[in-house]
């Protein structure tokens, strides 16, 4: 029984001694936090000699992306191959990397450099010298100037919400809301201040409320501010503004309709006019010739004047 225990003890070690030995082979600084726009050192050393067939290998995992899914930036087989799309904007710390030193720097980190790179020693005639190392690159960035937000109506008894968020920020940043200096402070009761979300909640509103309020996002690297001023709206006033505008727009109508009407009457009657006039006028110039075709007057002549009548032999009644 002894001995079983010595044996599977034995074992144990070795397992682990082993696990060290092949874990040291490549040596690592797993996690590297830089800012952007500064250079970045990803720290990779071997143990191994350098012979026939060794070969140097860097690639590199978005956030999120599996490691088996890592694309290639670096190969070295005598001779250093980079992807075209970081050549420039990495270097070999040593080049050529044969001394045990396989460490790359970054030049100008981006947001986008951020994720996971693995670097991968592989010897053929020393396998126990092979290994590879994971590293996490964090870029981190100063807040970005936030936007403030107001949901919600102010309106006197209302409860509204002040947002305030930044677009980007690593470490995420801290919010923080703050009024004019010269006004007095809010109940405590009358807010709720969420510092991760960059929310304020105001209850119960009142002339006290109204001021400008300034949000703050801040983290280790820089902070940003934004403002926004709240006035307070009575509700009832509104509704009479509202009421006042909507009377008058009525009556302005009801004024062109009028105005509209009175136009159009108007015009008919002119024009109305101007027909019985034409028409009275043709009415005199017809007149005379009625006359014409009227009666025929006799005509009364004296018995003296009748004897002093002849009649002709010209005459049709001779």
């Amino acid at each position: 029984m002894a001995f079983g225990r010595t044996v599977l003890t034995t074992w144990i070690l070795f397992q682990y001694f082993d696990v060290v030995r092949s874990w040291q082979a490549v040596v690592v600084k797993p996690a590297v936090f830089v800012r952007s726009g500064s250079s970045a050192e990803l720290t990779c050393t071997y143990n191994t000699h350098v012979s026939e067939g060794f070969t140097l290998e860097w690639r590199y995992a978005s956030p999120g992306t599996p490691a088996v899914q890592a694309k290639r930036l670096l190969y070295y087989n005598g001779r250093v191959f980079w992807v075209n799309s970081w050549d420039g904007r990495m270097a070999l710390v040593q080049n050529p990397p044969v001394s045990g030193v396989a460490s790359i720097r970054i030049v100008s980190a981006q947001t986008s450099d951020a994720g996971l790179y693995i670097c991968e020693v592989t010897n053929p005639n020393d396998w126990s010298g092979s290994g590879q190392g994971l590293i996490n690159l964090t870029v981190l960035v100063p807040p970005s100037v936030p936007v403030c937000q107001l949901q919600g109506n102010t309106y006197v008894g209302n409860y509204i919400t002040l947002i305030c968020q930044s677009s980007q920020g690593l470490p995420t940043p801290i919010y923080s809301w703050h009024r004019e200096q010269n006004v007095a402070a809010l109940p405590a009761d009358s807010f709720i201040e969420d510092q991760r979300t960059g929310s304020l909640i105001l209850r119960n509103l009142s002339e006290a409320f109204a001021s400008t309020y300034t949000c703050k996002a801040s983290n280790e690297l820089g902070q940003a501010v934004c403002s926004i001023t709240l006035r307070m709206t009575y509700e009832g006033r509104s509704a009479a503004a509202i009421g006042g505008v909507l009377m008058g727009v009525f009556f302005v109508l009801l004024l062109i309709g009028v105005t509209f009407s009175y136009v159009t009457w108007n015009t008919k009657k002119h024009i109305q006019k101007i027909y019985a006039n034409e028409l009275s006028q043709v009415n005199n110039n017809s007149a005379p010739h009625q006359q014409s075709g009227g009666k025929v007057l006799p005509i009364q002549l004296d018995t003296e004047d009748q004897s002093d009548l002849k009649v002709s032999h010209f005459s049709p009644l001779v």
